[in-house]
């Protein structure tokens, strides 16, 4: 025990004057003249014994009063085996996490309305004079600032629920970097958190030896939350008159099973569709929704749901950028080929051209989305350059491997986009073997598969040899083992190689359902895809439209007009990126201006990550700290009292003085007791 006075123990020489009095207590007899011995008989009189025994006592209790009341003035503590409070002002740190889960309730009150109640009751542990300092998962540079009392107290008002998100051990690390600037002898660290598991990563967290802290977790009454975990779509790249196929996936992640959660579809702003989904207990679910896309330019989607009292995941936005055409360009090395002619010209998609290969200026492949280099006889160094860069930079190249060609020159460009080369011509007839139906090409083309399809077969082809390209993907192969249709990615783009040509003397392939599918979705997916959505904090590059104009003012607006910002734009080797560097602050769709003009549509969600209703209760807090090793923390076991009293039990230890001050009165009281009730006894005189 130590006493946070110890001056005022020479209260106890008072403890003379009752001794004194007691001492010299010469008490003068009155005498008492009775008229009649008779009443004698009623008088009740105290021994000897009695009265020296009372005196004693009475002497005992103004000693003791006296005693607790200089102890109480002396102010006694039972120090905690944590407390080490120095002179020198203390110096608190006060982390209020303000991210979506805290939206939950307890009693009726948001968990962070309870965690701004906390952080008050923290700050009035400590004195007027002391420094704090109050974070959150926005991490601005204005919370790396020292606060006075009331300044604390007026920050804490002003928090409110961020789509940010930190890891425990990054604002634990940031907490620590900052408090150890501070002048203070004691140093003191908050964590007011519902410790959502996913964002709980003891296994990196930091220790300070100068700091205490202190976890304060909050509870929630209900731990259900339904919400839109993600959205797919049944192909990479869409234009104008397909079908749209929505894959929205969602969680239940509560204890009871939900039947018929409505979803709906909105594109700019019109509903398109509506279904519901049955959700079994902590469990995943997928609904199907359908649209036709029936206009061009971009198109912002998004997906609702309803639940309470998490709302921010239920809603999932997303762009499509429908593009008018496809330009598509047919270098002729022999006469135009008429098959290709006839698929593609007055397509309403692709907008297709062709020419010689004496007409051809490949310095403008660029202008094009894909290239169909059709039999010819040679590749010459400045071509197999300009196909290669074409290649790099995101377009789709098309090599159709004519009878006659020069090997050596093919070889020479195809090992630059590290394709397969080519080895000898075969004049066999050869019949094709295997479709690989799970290929790009044909996602949604068949449904199922079929034993019974018509395969192409070929009277001349060219055998390749592996290259040393590990992304090469067979499409289409023939019975022999042989390649007959080759994908071969290179930089952002892609070559198909097709090893005999599309002619009725080579194969049938041309006059066969597979020729359609095979020849049109190389076509239609040689657009360059743009992400669905993002995530809100992304950081990372996005890719745009090759339409993209860099020059002129360029803005990045939400669709209501109320959040701009000027994006970073990046152009590599022909290809223009989007850095977000997470600094947009709300989830929705965006439309990417130039001078005023939408160019592109980019949408942002809010992370997921703190949808999943997992959390840490305190024996588990204790656990992890336990097993991770790490010292000088302290989880607050029951966070629904006032925290102000156990704070400063924790830091200055158990205070006595008031018990002191009780057990005073609770002297004098028997002290009273012992002078007006005196002992009395019958008196055995005879009448």
């Amino acid at each position: 025990m130590t006493f946070a006075a110890p001056l005022f123990f020479i209260g106890f020489i008072a403890l003379a004057i009752p001794v004194v009095v007691h001492l010299f207590n010469f008490r003068r007899y009155k005498k008492v003249y009775f008229s009649n011995v008779e009443y004698l008989e009623q008088v009740q009189s105290e021994t000897r014994k009695q009265s020296t025994l009372r005196r004693w006592l009475i002497l005992a209790a103004r000693l003791l009063a006296l005693t607790f009341l200089v102890l109480a003035f002396a102010q006694p503590v039972i120090p905690s085996k944590n407390a080490v409070l120095k002179s020198g002002g203390s110096d608190v740190s006060i982390y209020i996490d303000n991210s979506f889960s805290m939206e939950n309730t307890n009693g009726g009150e948001p968990l962070l309305d309870q965690a701004k109640r906390k952080a008050r009751e923290i700050v009035s542990a400590y004195q007027p004079s002391d420094r704090f300092q109050l974070l959150t998962n926005d991490v601005e540079g204005r919370q790396f600032h020292w606060l006075s009392r009331e300044e604390m107290l007026s920050a804490i008002d002003e928090v409110e629920v961020s789509p940010a998100t930190l890891p425990l051990s990054s604002i634990a690390q940031k907490v620590f970097d900052f408090i150890r600037s501070g002048v203070g002898k004691n140093k003191y660290a908050y964590f007011v958190s519902d410790f959502q598991t996913s964002v709980s990563d003891f296994d990196n967290l930091v220790t300070d030896t100068l700091v205490r802290t202190f976890f304060i977790p909050l509870q929630a009454e209900g731990l259900n939350n339904v919400f839109i975990d993600s959205v797919s779509l049944n192909a990479p790249v869409f234009c104008k008159g397909n079908s749209v196929t929505v894959e929205v996936h969602m969680r239940n992640d509560g204890d009871e099973n939900l039947e018929k959660v409505p979803v709906s579809l909105f594109l700019n702003d019109r509903q398109r569709a509506m279904a519901t989904v049955d959700l079994a207990a902590n469990s995943n679910a997928s609904v199907d929704m359908h649209f036709t896309i029936d206009e061009t330019g971009i198109l912002s989607g998004r997906i609702e749901t309803n639940d309470y009292p998490v709302t921010f995941d239920d809603r999932y936005y997303f762009s499509l950028n429908i593009r008018d055409h496809i330009h598509m360009l047919v270098v002729e090395g022999r006469q135009e080929n008429e098959f290709l002619k006839r698929l593609f010209l007055g397509d309403s998609v692709v907008s297709y051209s062709s020419m010689s290969l004496q007409q051809m200026d490949f310095s403008r492949l660029d202008a094009n989305d894909i290239v169909l280099l059709d039999e010819l006889p040679s590749f010459s160094t400045g071509m197999a350059q300009s196909v290669h860069s074409f290649v790099e930079r995101g377009g789709t190249a098309v090599v159709v491997v004519g009878e006659r060609i020069d090997e050596a020159s093919y070889n020479q460009a195809l090992q630059m986009m590290s394709a397969p080369r080519l080895e000898s011509y075969s004049t066999a007839r050869v019949a094709a073997g295997t479709v690989n139906l799970d290929d790009d090409l044909y996602r949604n083309v068949f449904n199922g598969r079929s034993d019974n399809m018509e395969l192409p077969s070929v009277t001349g082809y060219y055998r390749c040899k592996a290259s040393g390209s590990t992304l090469r993907r067979s499409i289409i192969n023939l019975a022999n083992g042989d390649d007959y249709v080759i994908c071969t990615p290179c930089g952002e783009g892609k070559l198909y190689l097709i090893t005999a040509p599309l002619r009725d003397e080579h194969t049938d392939f041309v006059r066969q359902a597979l020729f359609v599918p095979t020849l049109y979705n190389m076509a239609l997916y040689s657009l360059r895809p743009t992400p669905l959505a993002a995530p809100l904090d992304y950081s990372g590059p996005l890719p745009l439209s090759q339409q993209y104009a860099s020059e002129g003012n360029v803005r990045l607006v939400s669709l209501d007009g109320t959040l701009e910002e000027i994006p970073d734009i990046r152009h590599v080797a022909g290809n223009y990126t989007l850095l977000p560097h997470g600094t947009l602050r709300e989830a929705g769709n965006y439309r990417l201006l130039v001078d005023g003009k939408p160019v592109e549509g980019l949408s942002f969600n809010y992370s997921r990550q703190e949808s999943r209703m997992n959390f840490l209760s305190v024996s588990e807090l204790n656990e992890q700290l336990k097993d991770n090793n790490i010292v000088n923390y302290s989880v607050v076991r029951n966070p629904d009292k006032p925290l102000d009293t156990y704070l400063k039990q924790q830091m200055e230890g158990t205070r006595l003085w008031r018990w002191c001050v009780i057990l005073c009165l609770l002297m004098l009281l028997v002290e009273v007791l012992l002078i007006k009730i005196p002992i009395r006894t019958k008196n055995n005189i005879a009448k």
